[in-house]
């Protein structure tokens, strides 16, 4: 599941992730974000409650952060995995990746 908040007065939009993220939800998670209007500066993007995830989702969100780095947003993330989900962030080597972000 995503959810896309916007928050006017902190000029900041939260996109939270949550449930299932794998390949089954990446085209419906690739077509939300393409849809939204990033008109805020700053892009925070969190996990929640992830019941499952694979190397699909990280990789939707890696592009996309670099997309949005590049178009002069502030990007903060922060991820909250179970123990073996955080295993396959970590020995995938996007948590490296996404602190170069």
């Amino acid at each position: 599941m995503m959810e896309i908040q916007t928050a006017e007065n902190e000029k900041i939009t939260r996109i939270l992730f949550s449930g299932d993220l794998s390949i089954a939800q990446a085209t419906e998670m690739y077509d939300q974000l393409r849809k939204f209007e990033w008109q805020m500066p700053e892009i925070s993007i969190q996990t929640q409650a992830v019941e499952n995830m694979d190397l699909s989702f990280l990789q939707l969100i890696y592009s996309f952060a670099r997309e949005m780095k590049h178009s002069g947003k502030k990007l903060i993330f922060e991820f909250q995995f179970e123990e073996e989900i955080e295993r396959i962030f970590e020995e995938s080597g996007f948590r490296q990746a996404f602190e170069k972000i």
